[in-house]
């Protein structure tokens, strides 16, 4: 467990490393600027006869776990696999005193742990603009409940980066087959029906179905049961490719 735990610490550290996710993140509190922007614009439009008072960290919740934190997952797993396989440099990783498992795990817990960390990045600079345009702490709890509840999903995508990373080749490659399947899921998802509910990229926000959930027993396990069930199929096809790769 603690070379597992050192493994993860230092490729969190190669990831956090690299500007262009501290880039990526402060886009995103850019955009919550502009959100709250265009709600201010929509009041003033309207002489004040609209006004938008929602909580600006739960509003932001559809962009960060659809579309800012599965970008970041998919370049950081690209980052720690694809890209370092073709750089040769994946054997540094493999010369420590750790099994191959615990090397790939270290590898996906690293890339989990961004992703929870933009998610709260996120919902802090959402709460510090909403508390600087004046409108208090309007679902901050609740907003930070459902953001800790919906980081669990983004394991499901690291996973499926992970089986993409593990059979394409090259990091440009793998980077776009990501997002292509993605967006296909999501449109699958919203469009295509019932066979969209069956993919796991239809439960990213967790907090619809833990946190005052209304749906029957039967249909909350069924829908954990498929997240559950595509993350064991995902996780261990990408095992056996990784352990029978050459380095």
């Amino acid at each position: 467990m603690k070379g597992l735990m050192s493994g993860t610490s230092s490729e969190f550290s190669k990831l956090i490393m690299k500007k262009k996710y501290i880039v990526l993140v402060i886009l995103g509190a850019a955009v919550c600027f502009l959100r709250l922007g265009g709600t201010m614009l929509i009041s003033a439009l309207s002489q004040g006869e609209i006004v938008i008072k929602s909580s600006l960290v739960l509003s932001m919740l559809g962009f960060t776990t659809d579309i800012l934190v599965p970008l970041i997952v998919f370049m950081a797993v690209t980052d720690l696999f694809a890209s370092e396989i073709q750089e040769d440099s994946f054997k540094a990783a493999l010369m420590r005193p750790l099994s191959r498992f615990k090397v790939m795990t270290s590898k996906v817990l690293a890339v989990f742990f961004l992703g929870a960390v933009t998610m709260l990045v996120m919902f802090a600079a959402c709460l510090i603009i909403q508390l600087i345009s004046g409108r208090g702490f309007v679902g901050a709890a609740q907003g930070l409940l459902i953001y800790c509840v919906d980081i669990i999903p983004v394991f499901a995508l690291i996973c499926m980066a992970l089986f993409i990373n593990m059979t394409a080749k090259g990091p440009t490659l793998s980077m776009l087959i990501c997002i292509a399947v993605y967006i296909f899921f999501k449109y699958l998802n919203l469009y295509v029906s019932p066979l969209g509910q069956m993919i796991f990229t239809a439960y990213s926000q967790w907090h619809k179905i833990l946190v005052g959930a209304t749906l029957p027993f039967g249909a909350l396990i069924s829908n954990l049961g498929i997240w559950l069930g595509s993350v064991l199929i995902l996780y261990t096809a990408s095992y056996i490719m990784f352990e029978r790769k050459d380095f």
